[in-house]
């Protein structure tokens, strides 16, 4: 259900947001779906991850977002990480795709509860 959240808030950002692109903070499944996106929408996108993410991880993100996608590893920590991200988005103007704290994300992630209704309902 990551991508759906990081998919939709990308296709809502405007054009001049778009050119500048993106940046997420994440280590697992939110990151995947923000470089899957970015290369998809042809979007620049920066993937901001703890360096002692699993190589598996890092690996499958920079596989999912290919050319479009720069993983950057930085600190010890989400929070290091996280920094760094912000950082980015005041310094280079690139939007935060945060994985859980914004609206567009939590409706995204949310069609997945419609889809199990409406399964179930048959």
């Amino acid at each position: 259900f990551k991508i759906r959240g990081a998919y939709n808030k990308i296709a809502q950002l405007n054009a001049k947001e778009r050119a500048a692109g993106v940046v997420a903070c994440s280590a697992g499944n939110h990151a995947q779906g923000v470089a899957l996106s970015c290369k998809t929408l042809g979007l620049r996108g920066v993937i901001v991850m703890p360096r002692g993410t699993p190589r598996i991880k890092v690996d499958a993100v920079r596989a999912h977002g290919g050319e479009s996608v720069e993983v950057k590893l930085h600190g010890d920590a989400y929070d290091d990480a996280a920094a760094e991200a912000n950082r980015l988005v005041l310094e280079e103007g690139l939007t935060l795709i945060h994985p859980f704290n914004d609206p567009a994300v939590i409706a995204g992630q949310g069609t997945i509860g419609l889809e199990i209704l409406r399964q179930r309902a048959g």
